[in-house]
């Protein structure tokens, strides 16, 4: 399974179905899930850094990682949704 994906099912342990329903259809969702892997990785090892921009990081992956979630979500909720009726 792709880390990305990994990521994101730990992070959305509730969707977890919707999640690798989604990233076995579209490569634009793995690829945001990679993105948020990423960024969670980066997270981290800012967390224990002794850079002076440590805290300036911190804060920027944090924003980061909170954008990515909700686009995930977004992505989450539009693919759970049925297509109109014709």
């Amino acid at each position: 399974m792709d880390e990305g994906v990994t990521a994101v099912r730990r992070q959305f342990p509730a969707r977890i179905r919707a999640i690798d329903d989604l990233s076995a259809r579209n490569e634009d969702f793995r690829e945001i899930c990679r993105d948020f892997a990423d960024a969670q990785s980066e997270l981290e090892k800012w967390n224990v850094s002794t850079d002076p921009k440590r805290n300036e990081r911190v804060v920027e992956y944090r924003e980061l990682i909170a954008e990515l979630s909700k686009e995930i979500e977004g992505a989450l909720d539009h693919a759970s949704v049925p297509p109109p009726a014709r």
